[in-house]
C-alpha cells in the first residue's frame, strides 16, 4: 500500500504533525509513504530514511487552481493509493485534484481535521463530502460539525497519540545534557519547576504564572517557572503587562524565559510539574500529552483535550478552569508529595495506537468495491 500525506501547512506543534509522524510509524505496516510538504524541517534523518519527501509550495498558476494542477501532476507522478490530506486547505486541493484524475488513477481520499473551520462555507470550499473517509482527533469538532452537517457524524475518531519512541515514562535526559542544563541555568539549583510549555499569550493563561508564584512563595515553597513557549504571536501589549507585573511581584529571578525548543523533552523531565493552561477548549494540545506520556505531574484547567488527556493518565490534574487558587493547593500539595507517574500510556493516546487505526481505516476503504 502507498500512502501520499499531503500536509500543505505542515508545522511543529499542530494536528497536521500528524502527517511526518504517521507515515512514520506506519512502516510497521509495510506502507510505503511519501510526504508533501512546504519544507522538511520535521523530517530527520532516522524519519527521512522510511519515507519520500516532495516539496510542495503551490503550482505556478496563482490561487486555488494553481495548487490543485500542482497536485494532480504530483499524484500522476507518485501513483498513490491513498491520497491523505491533513486540514481545510489540503483537502479543499486534494479534492479537486482528485476530480481532475481520471476514475482509474484516482486514489481513495482521506480527510484529516484537527481544528475548527474558520470559514462558515467550509464545506462548499473543501468539497469535504467527497472523501472516502473523514477523520477527527476528536468528538467534540464531531458535535459541533454535525450541527452543521449532520452527515459529518459517519467520520471516524482517531485521537493524535503520542510518539511513544520519544515520550514514554522511562525516558531520561542523558548525563550530557544534565551537565549542559546546570552549567547553563546553576540558578535552578534546588528550586520547584514548574514548566509551562505553550505559547506565551493570554490565551494560554501564562498571566496566571505571577499570582500562583506569590502564593507558593508565600508558603516558602521555592518555586520557578520555565516559560518555555513562543512569543513571536504573543500581543505585544500582554507583554510590556506580564514583564511589569512579573517585576512589580517581585518575581524577576522566580522566572525563567527559555526559546521554544522544537524538542521539549528534556526541559520538561527536569521540570516538577508540568502547567497546560488555557483560556478557552482547544481541540489538540500537543505538549500536554506529550508531558503525560513523560509521566510528568501535569495539571490543566479542565476542558478540551487537556481534560480528555488528564482524565485518562492523571484526573488529579484536572483545575477548574481559570482558578489559580487550586492550581496552587495543588501543586503545593506536590511539592510535598510527588504522584506517582502511569506505568504507561493507555490506549488510544500513543502513536503506534493511531498507526494501527489510520492503516485499518485504509485498508477498509480500499478494499471496498
Amino acid at each position: 500500500m502507498k500512502v501520499f500525506h499531503f500536509a500543505p501547512e505542515l508545522a511543529i506543534g499542530g494536528p497536521d504533525e500528524l502527517a511526518m509522524e504517521l507515515a512514520y510509524a506506519l512502516q510497521i505496516f509495510d506502507v510505503t509513504s511519501v510526504v508533501a510538504a512546504p519544507n522538511r524541517d520535521l523530517i530527520t534523518p532516522v524519519i527521512g530514511k522510511l519515507l519520500r519527501f516532495v516539496r510542495y509550495k503551490g503550482g505556478s498558476l496563482p490561487g486555488l487552481w494553481g495548487e490543485v494542477f500542482h497536485l494532480r501532476r504530483l499524484l500522476i507522478s507518485q501513483n498513490p493509493d491513498i491520497l491523505h490530506a491533513y486540514g481545510y486547505r489540503a483537502v479543499s486541493v486534494a479534492t479537486r485534484a482528485c476530480a481532475c484524475l481520471p476514475s482509474d488513477r484516482r486514489p481513495s481520499l482521506v480527510a484529516s481535521l484537527g481544528a475548527y473551520p474558520k470559514e462558515a462555507d467550509f464545506l462548499e470550499r473543501t468539497k469535504l463530502m467527497s472523501c472516502d473517509a473523514i477523520t477527527m482527533i476528536r468528538t467534540e469538532l464531531r458535535s459541533y460539525l454535525k450541527s452543521v452537517h449532520p452527515p459529518l457524524i459517519k467520520s471516524w475518531i482517531i485521537p493524535y497519540g503520542a510518539n511513544d519512541m520519544l515520550f514514554h515514562p522511562n525516558y531520561r535526559p542523558s548525563p550530557e545534557w544534565n551537565q549542559r542544563w546546570r552549567v547553563e541555568h546553576p540558578q535552578l539549583d534546588d528550586r520547584f519547576l514548574i514548566c509551562l510549555p505553550s505559547p506565551i499569550g493570554s490565551a494560554w493563561c501564562t498571566q496566571h504564572i505571577v499570582p500562583l508564584l506569590s502564593s507558593l512563595r508565600s508558603q516558602d515553597i521555592p518555586a520557578h517557572a520555565l516559560l518555555a513557549g513562543s512569543i513571536k504571536k504573543a500581543d505585544p501589549s500582554f507583554l510590556k503587562t506580564l514583564h511589569r507585573d512579573i517585576r512589580s511581584a517581585g518575581l524577576d529571578e522566580c522566572v525563567s524565559w527559555l526559546d521554544a525548543p522544537e524538542d521539549l523533552r528534556d526541559i520538561l523531565c527536569v521540570s516538577h510539574a508540568v502547567l497546560c493552561l488555557t483560556e478557552k477548549p482547544v481541540v489538540y494540545d500537543r505538549t500536554a500529552l506529550q508531558a503525560l506520556a513523560l509521566g510528568r505531574p501535569t495539571a490543566g484547567y479542565g476542558h478540551g483535550a487537556v481534560l480528555e488527556y488528564l482524565e485518562a493518565m492523571q484526573p488529579m490534574g484536572v483545575l477548574p478552569v481559570g482558578d489559580v487558587d487550586s492550581a496552587t493547593d495543588l501543586l503545593s500539595q506536590w511539592y510535598n508529595a510527588p504522584p506517582d507517574p502511569p506505568e504507561e500510556v493507555p490506549y488510544p493516546y500513543k502513536l503506534s495506537d493511531t498507526a494501527k487505526k489510520y492503516y485499518e481505516l485504509y485498508t477498509n476503504i480500499t478494499q471496498t468495491p
